[in-house]
């Protein structure tokens, strides 16, 4: 990818040269910690200390970047060993046209009408450690070619990706108070043949309403579990040995968004339609050489030999014992719908109050299928399931209501916000204030105190596991 990034730079680059060039940038560098609520602990996870986005145009080209410093302490004692990585997160060119826009590289690319929370914002991955961030500082740029055409009133929008792209999710990581319920390592999963996606949107505005329909094809952002090839030894006894095979679906989803602004209150509503597939059950199934598997029947074989009691006969051909058995293949056949309502009133600049309601609805699955061990194992792939793109938020709450409020106070320099979420489940609620002071021109002190709050009569309750991460932040950030 970075080779024909930096060959597309090069040809453009000519052209470039030929007119006036203007330079611009902005960014941010920020001091912050974050300690638990129940002992004061510091929670240590990465955060951006500092950000870089520099932008460089010529006539009616572009070259957009935004870099970001990340940082994550390991110990407090010991500074100087914490983790510092530099992460080029975007780094494109934009040609602006009569017709339209063009952009071509590593870009961030958001959809949809509301603000947050969207199931119909599947373009660019999402990074789980900044998900209680806002906006593009929780999402992951992607290398595609993204246009958007005019016509009239009109604006269609097309999104190429030559390859797929996951979510970055803390895979049981202590500090981070979510985890999956899936371990994937590399050698458990397929790789995709086609990891081509494409998305295309189109917007009618209406006066002060706005409507846009969309569709994307692509695979899901995290991994799926497709299915076990087993194997044993010729006569079926222990060691019986399951590979398990991960991948990622296909999926395509259908959008629909709308935007209406009348006076001071603003309504946007997005819905997903979403049907998705593992593609494999068309393909041939799971088979594939196990080595790992067959080292170790060939082992339990040779064990076998050097145990055998006087009299008996070793097997003198372990080699040939690994034998592939049978296969289950989960049905990951899937529709499912999402919705995000939001209703925004803000009478001024100051002051604005947002409220979501969001939802999940698993519509149809396939049918469940049996592994043979040494017993018969009914698997349910509505069990498996996990919804592989959509709102971010689901795993936390598939029904939720969420309110945030902001105050602004130019004369004191003063901004204060509050949060909640609630599970309309009852599983749990999520309540956060938050206070940013202007102290010198352009650097603010922040305080931030984020309370969870669970249901412990439900199992496998995710605020539970979120009732840890109740912390309170306090930052120092500049912005240049």
């Amino acid at each position: 990818m970075k080779i024909k990034f930096i060959f597309c730079l090069l040809f453009f680059l000519p052209i470039l040269l030929k007119g006036e060039i203007h330079y611009s940038h902005s960014g941010y560098a920020s001091a912050t910690t974050v300690n638990r609520l129940s002992d004061g602990s510091i929670i240590k996870l990465p955060y951006r200390v500092l950000s870089y986005e520099p932008v460089l145009s010529f006539n009616n080209f572009n070259i957009i970047a935004n870099t970001a410093l990340e940082f994550r302490l390991k110990d407090i004692g010991k500074i100087m060993d914490s983790d510092l990585k530099v992460d080029l997160r975007e780094l494109y060119i934009e040609w602006m046209t009569p017709l339209g826009d063009f952009s071509l590289g590593k870009q961030i690319i958001t959809w949809g009408s509301a603000s947050e929370n969207n199931p119909t914002d599947n373009i660019s991955p999402y990074n789980y450690y900044y998900l209680f961030s806002l906006g593009k500082e929780r999402k992951e740029g992607i290398f595609s070619l993204n246009s958007t055409l005019y016509w009239n009133n009109l604006k269609l929008n097309t999104v190429l990706i030559p390859q797929h792209n996951t979510n970055i999710l803390p895979l049981n990581d202590p500090e981070f108070p979510l985890n999956i319920p899936l371990v994937p390592k590399d050698e458990q999963i397929m790789d995709l043949e086609n990891p081509y996606e494409y998305g295309i949107s189109l917007n009618f505005p209406f006066n002060s309403l706005d409507i846009t329909t969309s569709y994307f094809s692509g695979y899901d952002r995290i991994v799926s579990f497709f299915g076990a090839n087993v194997w044993a030894n010729q006569a079926f006894t222990d060691p019986i040995i399951a590979d398990t095979v991960l991948s990622y679906r296909k999926t395509e989803m259908y959008g629909f968004g709308l935007s209406l602004l009348l006076e001071s209150f603003s309504f946007r509503g997005d819905f997903g339609y979403f049907i998705t597939d593992d593609k494999i059950r068309k393909k041939g199934g799971l088979f594939r050489d196990y080595e790992m598997g067959a080292q170790l029947i060939i082992e339990a074989c040779e064990e076998k030999n050097e145990n055998l009691p006087d009299g008996f006969s070793p097997n003198n051909n372990c080699k040939s014992e690994p034998t592939y058995k049978e296969t289950f293949l989960l049905n990951n056949f899937a529709e499912y719908l999402q919705f995000t309502l939001e209703v925004e009133y803000a009478p001024t600049s100051e002051f604005s109050l947002i409220s979501q309601y969001s939802k999940h609805k698993s519509i149809a699955f396939g049918v469940a299928d049996s592994l043979t061990l040494s017993a018969t194992i009914l698997m349910d792939p509505e069990v498996f399931f996990i919804p592989g793109m959509g709102s971010p938020n689901t795993f936390i709450s598939s029904n939720s209501i969420s309110v945030s409020a902001r105050k602004i106070f130019p004369d004191m320099g003063l901004e204060l916000s509050y949060t909640t979420l609630f599970d309309l489940d009852e599983k749990g609620s999520l309540h956060g204030i938050g206070i940013e002071y202007e102290l010198f021109n352009n650097t603010n002190l922040l305080i931030e105190v984020t309370k969870i709050f669970d249901n412990e009569e439900i199992q496998k309750n995710p605020f539970t596991g979120m009732k840890e991460f109740s912390r309170i932040l306090v930052g120092l950030n500049y912005y240049y």
